[in-house]
């Protein structure tokens, strides 16, 4: 394997070659909201800050909003990361502790509101929110006489779900960084090691995803796909096929194995929640729900073939 070998242009199920459109033109094309509603007790410790923004990533108003509330990031919880080229509200939290409660509509970063907060027990942490909620308008759509049938059959039999483009990073990047970091060829701080890490379980998990999608058999596996792991007790064990593609990534497989993860799986079919759309000239608009964990560009993969607008990638 070589650092340029990491092909993640992976099949689709429904999509013709002719159907192309553009998304995230402007950041309000693409909205991303958090399917969450915490029931928060008004006291304790922690601020829970529900917060609207477009142009910055997740982790960064997070470090802002300790700066500005004098606290140390790991006193910052967020449930989720979102794309900062997309107009999206999640929730962050923050420990206070016996600090007084700063003013939050004092708090300034461009492009980014705290639209409530409200005090509660405990810190937010990873996972919690139960999906998401998108709204997407697709612009310049050139469609297939079919989108109608194919979006229609994504609302009742469902979708691939493979980890989207933006895992990888620009056509690979962080897969590319990745194995240079595994092969001790690169420097990585803690929180570059885990976003190597998922990068490379997440791509291993597309090409199974992949495989069952030729042989035509991705509907036929309830139990899902591997994220690779140390075994569990209880959960299915790999399968030949599985194996096989482990053995083919050693270097993923030894890093996987030198941080203890855990064999898990995860669904490779995902039906879409409330899917609704509609189709006015030359664009598409899309609203639906998905999981937490689960990508809207996943979805739109099997619909068009996509450009991106704003000059940034997917």
């Amino acid at each position: 394997m070589t650092e340029s070998s990491f092909d993640i242009d992976f099949p689709t199920v429904y999509r013709g070659a002719d159907s192309k459109g553009v998304i995230k033109q402007q950041v309000e094309d693409f909205f991303v909201e958090e399917l969450f509603a915490p029931e928060l007790s008004g006291e304790g410790e922690h601020v829970w800050l529900f917060v609207e923004k477009q142009g910055q990533n997740s982790e960064y108003v997070a470090e802002q909003l300790a700066r500005f509330a004098g606290v140390k990031q790991m006193d910052v919880g967020l449930s989720g990361l979102k794309d900062r080229w997309a107009l999206t509200r999640q929730w962050f939290s923050v420990y206070l502790g016996n600090k007084s409660e700063p003013d939050w509509q004092n708090f300034t970063l461009d492009g980014v509101k705290v639209l409530s907060h409200v005090r509660h027990l405990r810190k937010l942490r990873r996972g919690e929110h139960s999906g998401n909620k998108f709204r997407i308008r697709v612009r310049e759509l050139l469609p297939e006489s079919n989108l109608e049938d194919i979006l229609q059959r994504i609302k009742t039999q469902g979708f691939p779900n493979y980890f989207g483009p933006q895992r990888f990073g620009l056509n690979g990047a962080n897969l590319s960084r990745g194995y240079r970091f595994f092969k001790g060829q690169l420097k990585a701080s803690r929180s570059q090691r885990s976003f190597y890490l998922s990068a490379a379980r997440s791509y291993l998990f597309n090409l199974n995803l992949a495989r069952v999608i030729q042989t035509n058999s991705w509907e036929d596996n309830p139990e899902g796909g591997p994220l690779y792991g140390d075994p569990v007790p209880g959960l299915n064990t790999l399968t030949a096929a599985e194996q096989q593609i482990l053995d083919a990534h050693p270097v993923f497989a030894d890093a996987i194995h030198k941080n203890r993860l855990k064999l898990e799986r995860r669904p490779y079919l995902i039906i879409p929640q409330n899917l609704k759309w509609c189709i006015n000239s030359n664009e598409l608009l899309l609203e639906f729900d998905l999981p937490s964990g689960c990508f809207a560009t996943s979805l739109l993969a099997e619909l068009l073939k996509m450009e991106v607008g704003l000059g940034v990638s997917i």
